[in-house]
């Protein structure tokens, strides 16, 4: 594929517009939870961020193709923390589209879940 990922206003944490070549093969991630639920707030979501390099990498990508990105949050309170986190997982230049907003999840022990999409 000749052709790159084209982001518009974008910044450390997200861009507003993320333009995909055509024909690029997407990736749909399912949303992830840590896998250690009796962590704190930066352990699970640097615990969901682990995961999901490593099933970028099983699927032929990386995170400078990440292209949109979902953060629920048990409480919406904690983005802050959860921003940090993120901005320093995330690639200089590489910022998906992202939205983060509280919901209830689905236990009360998961206190972050992240899912994205990417291209190959």
């Amino acid at each position: 594929m000749t052709e790159t990922i084209k982001r518009y206003r974008t910044g450390q944490r997200m861009s507003q517009v993320v333009e995909v070549p055509a024909g690029a093969s997407m990736l749909h991630f399912a949303g992830q939870i840590s896998s250690d639920r009796t962590l704190d707030l930066d352990g699970q979501t640097r615990n969901i961020l682990a995961k999901l390099d490593t099933m970028l990498e099983e699927a032929g990508s990386e995170r400078a193709k990440i292209v949109s990105a979902m953060i629920w949050l048990s409480d919406i309170r904690t983005r802050h923390q959860v921003n940090a986190i993120w901005d320093e997982w995330v690639p200089e230049g590489a910022a998906p589209a992202r939205a983060c907003v509280e919901a209830r999840l689905a236990e009360p022990t998961d206190l972050v879940e992240i899912q994205i999409v990417a291209i190959k």
